[in-house]
């Protein structure tokens, strides 16, 4: 059966009060995650469809509803088409920062979002968010009554007329001027106690997590540095000038591997730089106080609280500060969206980085609450000074387009269609070129040695067939081996940029390559044709064997691009005979050596035994006596890497010896053998050179505009968006419908894009999308009903209309 991920990657904008709203819609996509990780928890896929989520929803923390809904679209889907869902990427300014760390923590580790509801319904009170020693008293400023009295009457005041938001508005406006009203520090320990109460399922493994082995999670959150730091650029003249740099990203990431460990920085050891980053960036400037790195510490203090990762936080988040002799703990913070209200750019630098093991359908998903109307052409009149100056200062900041990086996905996606043809065109060159290997070297008894000494010939045919074009390739090979093995070197080795010995890696690492005679020459290099013993071979190409991981990893992803092309080709002649279990069969096989080489190249080898060898090697040395001949010994020695060449060569071998077809026999060879050809056809094109897939990227909002099953078309159903967005937090009943809709909103979105995701595989030709909004529709009032007494007759109205929905 062939395989697809939808591989989301989600923005969240900033909204003041709307962070309610924005809430409803995180919580679905996390409903999501969980309806795929449960329909995927059992390995057999042909027994999937006899699962029934009755028997699995145990294993959800909070209260079921539209889980059940979006299992049973899948298990649909999943007749054709074993579509998995994964969350890979979330960035989030302002409200949607904070919502963006909620939802990365809980599907990091599986945790409950429930008693969120309350938080936020609660709590996200004008009153409750303002200090007690500066709420107005009824006396307070009591010269604003009668104007206020004639405001609630006005129009455009309509809204205030409900008495809730009269009284809370009156206090609002008679509370202490010219300093913020909000209490950020009382803020902090909301957000603190609210993610320290997230809490996993009763049956949960300490390690449960949404996210399937092997896959990453990346959480970027935008905040504003109000002083600043100054950054070094080189120019010609002068050699050296500073640039202040306002905009600052937290990362936080979480992946877990395929032997059971995890790194996270997204668990409970972390807590107070979770808290600390949805606090910071969503310090709405006038409302909140800004925020400094001594007073999260103060906070960890008053409330005897550890943070055991404190030193890792503040390396990771705060080394440009570092390096530049700056200290972090000096500066303030503003709310993100103030320089980075649509932060696009890291999800973009994301996807950059994050291949996609199967078949993929990766998309972008911005959540906008509140999306700008287009703007009315000029009339030829000029901006008055309030206007110019509200312009300035807020409106123009924060509504900053993102073209350049949807431009940078228009790019890609022509880029991905480029390939794609450039691929099509070269393999008849590419199966000629496999098949001179193959007649040169003929096939034996030995079939894993068969393959290998294919596999070698190959390398030194395409140096032969490529001519002066392998020379570019194997330099530009070389140069970005030598710089990956900086990084890992001092990655595995524990090394930062603060230790004396950092600046000592790259001239040691220098010496030992010409030591062992490991670096090109100048002028022309020395070909080998690839039947050398390997004790024979140039220094170079023995280097390259022994530490070239990423080659290995492209040369797996191939083969696997290659198998995933065949599962819609099982009805052809040409494949008589191979099926969707053999292709499920060998690349689970292949998955195994690529997650481990995955691992290899990011670094990532904390608990490793090779990382711990390498760090005793280096305790206690120096720059002058860094022990390069020892570590790269060992370092060679843990990654084994002819061992991995060695295991698909078995495995290819096994698919010879157990008589599987010709064809697939045939198109093993041509992607395994034949990647040496397409490695030095486009390695040297940079745009190409880790793109692991080649499916384009989509973009998809959620917003109020989008969903219009219950709402229709036309004005807007939210209400936090009056008094410039802060309308919520002048009413509960404002609160919980906003709440509401954005439950609703989101679970018809994700909907859309699960469905368009299958569609367009043709694996939802029989399914009945309107029958499923009504039941997910159906399942999330049922739900809400018990909690949001405020609108009660608004949650009996949408039922109606949802049973009514296209009927």
């Amino acid at each position: 059966m062939k395989e697809k991920e939808l591989r989301l990657a989600l923005v969240c904008y900033g909204g003041i009060s709307l962070a309610v709203y924005m809430h409803g819609i995180t919580k679905e996509v996390l409903k999501l995650a969980r309806a795929s990780r449960l329909f995927h928890s059992n390995p057999d896929r042909t027994h999937r469809e006899e699962t029934r989520f009755e028997d699995l929803k145990g294993k959800i923390p909070d209260e079921v509803d539209s889980e059940e809904i979006y299992f049973d679209l899948l298990k649909a889907i999943g007749r054709t088409l074993d579509l998995r869902v994964v969350v890979d990427s979330i960035a989030g300014a302002s409200a949607g920062g904070i919502n963006g760390v909620i939802l990365a923590r809980a599907l990091a580790h599986d945790l409950s979002i429930d008693h969120m509801r309350a938080a936020w319904i609660d709590e996200a009170d004008v009153v409750r968010l303002t200090a007690p020693s500066h709420l107005a008293k009824p006396w307070s400023k009591f010269i604003l009554h009668p104007f206020l009295w004639v405001a609630y009457r006005m129009p455009r005041f309509a809204l205030s007329r409900d008495r809730e938001i009269r009284t809370k508005l009156s206090i609002f406006l008679r509370s202490r001027w010219f300093k913020p009203p909000f209490d950020g520090q009382h803020f902090l320990g909301l957000l603190f106690d609210a993610m320290k109460a997230m809490r996993k399922p009763e049956h949960a493994g300490d390690r449960s997590s949404l996210l399937p082995v092997g896959h990453g999670l990346d959480l970027s959150v935008t905040l504003t540095d109000f002083f600043g730091y100054s950054r070094p650029i080189a120019i010609n003249s002068p050699a050296v000038i500073k640039e202040r740099e306002h905009s600052h990203l937290l990362r936080f990431r979480y992946t877990r591997w395929d032997d059971g460990t995890e790194v996270s920085d997204l668990g409970d050891d972390n807590l107070p730089a979770l808290a600390f980053a949805a606090r910071a960036t969503s310090s709405f400037p006038g409302a909140f106080p800004p925020t400094q790195l001594k007073d999260l510490d103060a906070f960890v203090r008053e409330r005897n609280e550890t943070w055991p990762m404190r030193a890792q936080f503040l390396a990771a988040n705060f080394l440009d500060y570092a390096n530049l002799d700056q200290a972090p703990f000096r500066t303030s913070f503003l709310d993100g969206s103030v320089v980075d209200n649509k932060p696009f750019a890291p999800v973009v630098e994301s996807i950059r980085n994050k291949p996609a093991y199967r078949n993929v359908d990766r998309r972008i998903v911005y959540i906008d609450p509140d999306p700008e109307p287009p703007p009315p052409p000029p009339g030829g009149e000029k901006p008055g000074f309030i206007s110019t100056l509200k312009a300035a200062l807020s409106d123009i900041p924060r509504n900053e387009p993102v073209y350049d990086d949807l431009a940078w996905v228009s790019r890609f996606n022509q880029s991905i269609k480029r390939m794609r043809s450039v691929l099509d065109a070269a393999r008849p060159e590419i199966v000629r070129l496999v098949s001179i290997v193959t007649r040169e070297e003929p096939i034996t008894a030995d079939f894993e040695n068969t393959i290998r000494r294919w596999r070698d010939a190959a390398n030194g045919v395409a140096a032969r067939e490529a001519h002066y074009a392998y020379q570019v390739y194997a330099r530009l090979k070389m140069a970005e081996l030598v710089e990956n093995l900086g990084r890992q070197l001092k990655l595995v080795c524990g090394i930062d940029m603060a230790s004396p010995l950092a600046p000592a890696v790259p001239p040691a690492l220098a010496h030992w390559l010409e030591q062992e005679g490991a670096r090109l020459p100048d002028g022309a290099i020395p070909l080998a044709g690839g039947r050398e013993p390997g004790d024979k071979r140039p220094a170079w190409i023995r280097f390259l064997g022994a530490y070239d991981i990423d080659f290995r990893r492209r040369r797996l992803s191939f083969l696997i691009r290659g198998l995933n092309r065949l599962y819609g080709q099982l009805d052809t002649p040409v494949l008589a005979g191979v099926t969707s279990e053999q292709l499920d069969t060998l690349k689970a096989q292949f998955y195994k050596p690529l997650h481990q080489l995955r691992r290899y190249a990011s670094g990532d080898l904390d608990g490793l035994p090779m990382a711990k060898a390498m760090r005793e090697l280096i305790e206690g040395t120096d720059a002058a006596s860094f022990p390069i001949d020892a570590v790269m010994r060992r370092l060679a020695e843990g990654l084994n890497l002819p061992a991995v060449d060695a295991y698909i060569d078995g495995v290819l071998a096994e698919v010879v010896r157990g008589n599987w077809s010709a064809a697939l026999h045939r198109e093993l060879i041509v992607h395994y053998v034949g990647f040496a050809f397409w490695d030095v056809l486009t390695f040297p094109i940079a745009e190409w050179r880790d793109i692991e897939e080649h499916e384009e990227v989509r973009v998809d909002r959620i917003s109020p505009e989008d969903a219009v099953s219950l709402s229709g078309g036309g004005a807007t159903v939210l209400q936090g968006i009056a008094f410039g967005h802060f309308g919520g937090f002048f009413s509960r009943p404002h609160r919980e419908n906003d709440y509401l809709w954005g439950r609703l909103h989101g679970a018809e979105r994700m909907i859309d894009i699960v469905y368009d995701a299958a569609r367009r595989e043709h694996a939802a030709d029989s399914i009945d999308i309107l029958a499923v909004k009504r039941a997910v529709f159906r399942a999330i009032l049922a739900t809400e009903a018990k909690y949001l007494t405020s609108v009660s007759a608004q949650l009996d109205a949408l039922a109606e209309k949802a049973e009514l929905l296209n009927r």
